[in-house]
């Protein structure tokens, strides 16, 4: 069983200021997620230096900020050293496990320029190709097990659309390559109990700075590079671990990001003879 947790970063309205909406998906198979989460809890209690370090919540944003850090006093005590061993351990923990990130880039002006007033909600735009992008890796890697996909609470509202949504795709399938692989409804839960909802999010904030500054070259998202899914025909992630919409968009409004995601791939993938396996 593989378990794929969902985080967002960016704001869904369109008149939020926020140009780029992204889901990420940080997936596992579900034997390693025991080990995972107690490197987490571990990194934690060494940082926090209490018994409730494992529901002491983290997010990319607290981390950076120190008006965000300042309204959590488990933060605001940290000195600068402790802030970068608890970031770099969490880049750490995501780095040397088995996992794999798939992430979807919503551009909401281009959601704008193709389907005016017609424009769909960018999360659900964005939800219906990440199922897609989750089912087709899960068909070419693990073709005999199956997937839940577990998220972050939001309101009851968006959960029952996505809900909604991803139950019609479990049926109908979002293209022609329908969805495989993936079981049950999505699975909200609280982020602060949930590690890995907060790894996720750690990535999912990475990539969206990555393309409002379009820049591949960010330090953050360079380091999480080779564990996005790839094309295992290409070893490109372009299309496969990191999806853009809407792509007829991409060269034009992220000309850097664009130039660096058609040619790189993910040499962890590469054998000695060159060839490229899922």
């Amino acid at each position: 069983m593989y378990l794929f947790y969902i985080d967002e970063s960016g704001e869904i309205a369109y008149n939020s200021g926020s140009k780029y909406f992204v889901f990420n998906a940080l997936g596992i198979d579900s034997g390693n997620w025991k080990n995972i989460n107690h490197q987490v809890n571990n990194l934690k209690m060494a940082i926090f230096k209490t018994d409730d370090a494992p529901i002491l919540e983290i997010k990319s944003n607290w981390i950076r900020f120190p008006q965000e850090r300042n309204k959590r006093e488990y933060l605001s005590s940290l000195n600068s050293d402790e802030l970068k061993q608890l970031s770099n351990g969490l880049f750490d923990i995501i780095i040397n496990n088995d996992c794999v990130l798939i992430s979807i880039v919503i551009n909401k002006d281009s959601l704008l320029r193709k389907y005016g007033i017609y424009k769909p909600e960018p999360n659900i735009f964005a939800i219906q190709y990440l199922m897609e992008r989750i089912s087709l890796y899960m068909n070419i890697n693990h073709k005999n097990e199956n997937a839940i996909i577990i998220m972050d609470k939001c309101s009851d509202s968006i959960e029952k659309m996505l809900n909604k949504t991803h139950t019609l795709q479990l049926e109908a399938g979002y293209s022609w390559k329908g969805i495989k692989n993936i079981i049950e409804n999505i699975m909200f839960v609280d982020s602060q109990y949930n590690n890995f909802i907060q790894l996720t999010d750690l990535c999912a904030y990475n990539i969206n700075r990555a393309f409002k500054d379009d820049n591949p070259n960010y330090e953050f998202f360079k380091r999480i590079l080779p564990k996005f899914s790839y094309n295992i025909k290409n070893g490109l992630i372009n299309g496969a671990g990191i999806t853009y919409k809407i792509k007829e968009y991409f060269e034009n409004d992220n000309p850097q990001m664009y130039k660096f995601l058609i040619t790189y791939k993910n040499e962890n993938s590469v054998l000695p003879n060159g060839k490229y396996t899922a």
